[in-house]
């Protein structure tokens, strides 16, 4: 007869796990390994996008632990715009995934003539430059652009309407800017991705908006890879990382040996004795995608 699986309840980890353990002091530190030796069951995703890889290590709880410990089910109330920490990283996420070295970093401006009286005017300029895109792209031969871009926007702060927007590298960048007709102020380069492959970029995207702040994206564009279980890591694993930071890079890079450690985060929760572990990995040299 087979065993009852726990249900486990769906619930946002992060907002959880706030406090980073480097603040914690010896006392709290102690009093939380404590609290974490009892029974626990701790799930890993890693979420693969492009070079890039993350490993996020937590707990998970039944519905009964959760009224314990006063954890709420994950809200799924849509999110619109970059102010949501979650939209930022998929964003992240989406950049990496989807674009490499040589593709395109374009900024687009408006002069006095066209600037848009509105944001929804400003979104049909870039739906047009983009129908304009494609149509050049058909006559070349070339499949539809991908492309992720952002448009930005404060008059109280005095931030021009402008437009930032990542594509694929298949089109000159002569011909790339010289569509866009509603002004001349704007670069076009190629992008040049680092050990941390395109997040740089995508961190700048991302920032907290000075204003109005939309990011949007092509169809075309690969989803990153989300993988989920049970067995990579368990709560002795957790301790062991929580004493020793080594022990982060030792077992994470010997649970994925293709990949290398960047960074790591360790949060807390004072309540339950749980932590959060987070940690950003990238391709070792010479195995990086295309």
């Amino acid at each position: 007869m087979r065993k009852r699986k726990h249900r486990f309840t769906d619930y946002d980890y992060e907002e959880v796990f706030k406090d980073p353990l480097e603040l914690a002091s010896e006392k709290t530190i102690e009093r939380l390994l404590q609290l974490g030796k009892m029974k626990s069951v701790y799930a890993t995703k890693t979420i693969r996008a492009g070079s890039q890889f993350e490993v996020e290590i937590y707990p998970e709880f039944t519905k009964q632990q959760c009224q314990k410990y006063g954890i709420k089910k994950r809200n799924y109330q849509a999110q619109k715009n970059l102010n949501d920490k979650n939209s930022r990283k998929r964003l992240e996420r989406l950049i990496n995934a989807n674009f490499k070295d040589g593709d395109l970093w374009i900024t687009l401006t408006y002069d006095s003539d066209h600037l848009p009286g509105s944001m929804e005017e400003a979104l049909k300029n870039m739906k047009n430059y983009i129908r304009r895109i494609n149509y050049r792209r058909k006559k070349a031969g070339l499949p539809q652009a991908k492309y992720i871009y952002i448009t930005e926007w404060n008059e109280k702060k005095k931030i021009r309407c402008h437009h930032h927007m990542i594509m694929d590298g298949a089109m000159s960048m002569d011909d790339v800017e010289k569509l866009w007709k509603c002004g001349k102020r704007n670069n076009v380069r190629r992008v040049a991705a680092d050990e941390a492959g395109l997040s740089g970029l995508a961190q700048y995207l991302a920032k907290d908006p000075a204003g109005s702040k939309r990011w949007c994206s092509s169809l075309n564009l690969k989803k990153p890879k989300e993988c989920k279980n049970y067995h990579a890591f368990r709560g002795c694993h957790v301790r062991k990382m929580v004493n020793d930071r080594e022990e982060v890079r030792r077992m994470t890079e010997r649970r994925y040996p293709k990949m290398r450690m960047l960074s790591c985060q360790i949060r807390y929760n004072e309540i339950n004795g749980r932590y959060y572990i987070y940690v950003r990995m990238t391709e070792r040299t010479g195995r990086r995608r295309q």
